[in-house]
């Protein structure tokens, strides 16, 4: 099954092509995409990806009590399995539901310092846990804030080319009034759209 093609596509291969990247916070909500997003940029930019969920893989919150060494933490994870391969500069490390594990923030500093490894973390971050993890890893990774589905994706998702949906925006930065099909057919898929957004 095709994935949907969304925003966080274009941003995530941009963040991937800056040589002086830092980890990576993807933030949102629950439910919106941001796991299958990131798991379908890795297979598709790095030999080897490390996926490991803070919520559903709980034994794996430990990887840092022997402290922010990124061999120590590489030897941890390794002890929980074997089978995980750290190959340099061809591996992502993505560390999911961020928001389970504090420590995991803490690490960033190591890790952009270190250099070997790409590291992305994702989670549901609100209110006192996003603070203390914006204070455990402040000046050391970047941020990006995933939305649910909006208009323009739900048209990719559609098949609607980038022209047409050019002009529709050309149409309203000028002003210039929707033909009748234009504007009954934008009408359905929006009425559509939004019985989507409402079921999510």
């Amino acid at each position: 099954m095709e994935l949907l093609k969304r925003k966080i596509d274009f941003y995530l291969i941009e963040w991937k092509k800056n040589p002086e990247r830092k980890p990576l916070i993807v933030k949102g909500a629950r439910q919106i995409g941001k796991t299958e997003s990131i798991r379908n940029f890795a297979k598709n930019n790095y030999k080897n990806v490390v996926y490991i969920n803070f919520a559903l893989q709980k034994q794996y919150k430990d990887i840092f009590d022997d402290g922010f060494d990124v061999d120590n933490i590489i030897k941890n994870i390794s002890l929980r399995n074997p089978e995980l391969q750290f190959i340099p500069k061809e591996t992502l490390i993505f560390f999911d539901e961020l928001q389970d594990c504090i420590n995991c923030a803490t690490s960033l500093k190591s890790f952009r310092e270190d250099g070997r490894y790409d590291v992305i973390c994702s989670g549901s971050l609100m209110g006192i846990n996003y603070k203390e993890i914006e204070s455990n890893s402040v000046g050391n990774k970047e941020d990006y804030e995933m939305h649910s589905m909006d208009f323009e994706e739900f048209l990719w998702a559609k098949g609607y080319k980038e022209e047409q949906i050019e002009n529709l925006f050309k149409h309203m930065k000028l002003l210039k009034p929707f033909s009748n099909t234009e504007l009954s057919v934008m009408i359905e898929n929006f009425k559509e759209y939004m019985v989507i957004r409402r079921n999510a």
